[in-house]
């Protein structure tokens, strides 16, 4: 296990407690419960992992910034100068399950932009070549009922014990994402990277298609945008072959 991955894991278990976030507070003290919409869920788990990635770097001896403009990769960067090479980059990834041992999935970002040559700085903090690793902490949850989760639309600080929560076992790991990568596109008809589909278990060992980073940047590299222009090959076992 590296460092940075063994840092991770350690400081996202300190923060065990904060994943039973309840709701949104504002400066009359007043909370409103969260619903069970992904979109908020993903948002509050980002800000939850924050600290554990600010400490994480702290200890390791880097400096850490996040994006200053939406849509850009990754979330989190780390650094020791910013004209230098050598960052680490962190990308924080949430979905949900409906019960322990479902299997479920992630998309891993585009493969038409920044690690495409020519791209290099499309939709990226730094231009790929900065990156030398690329890490996921990948979160995810049991979905409860919208319904039972929105009993009351509002409730006051002293009574945040009341609030139901729109999720339960809560769970996460910290891998590479070539280590969890699929052969296959997510998200529809989207030019994004799929993960692969399995247990927390699968994710935490890193079961993915892929022998190195190296294939699954000239893998996705040379993934065809649609259907048509995936004539030469569609999975890992043809690209192979061709090779």
């Amino acid at each position: 296990m590296s460092n940075i991955q063994k840092t991770l894991i350690s400081e996202l278990y300190k923060l065990a407690d904060a994943y039973e976030v309840c709701g949104i507070v504002d400066q009359s003290g007043c909370v409103y419960p969260l619903g069970a919409d992904t979109k908020v869920l993903s948002t509050i788990f980002e800000l939850v992992s924050r600290p554990a990635v600010y400490a994480a770097a702290k200890t390791l001896d880097y400096e850490c910034i996040e994006p200053n403009v939406q849509n850009h990769y990754p979330d989190f960067t780390l650094h020791k100068g910013v004209d230098a090479k050598g960052k680490i980059a962190i990308d924080v990834k949430t979905t949900y399950r409906m019960h322990d041992e479902d299997k479920f999935n992630y998309t891993l970002g585009g493969y038409t932009s920044f690690i495409r040559p020519g791209n290099e700085k499309k939709n990226i903090v730094f231009p790929f070549d900065h990156y030398a690793e690329h890490w996921v902490i990948g979160f995810v949850y049991n979905r409860i009922a919208e319904k039972k989760a929105q009993a009351e639309h509002k409730f006051s600080i002293d009574q945040l014990k009341d609030i139901p929560l729109p999720f339960g076992n809560v769970e996460f790991f910290v891998q590479e994402k070539w280590r969890i990568s699929s052969d296959r596109a997510g998200s529809g008809n989207t030019t994004n990277i799929g993960s692969i589909n399995g247990t927390i278990e699968d994710f935490r060992a890193g079961k993915g298609l892929f022998g190195s980073e190296d294939e699954f940047l000239a893998y996705w590299r040379a993934y065809g945008r649609t259907k048509a222009d995936r004539s030469e090959f569609s999975n890992i076992g043809e690209f192979r072959r061709l090779k």
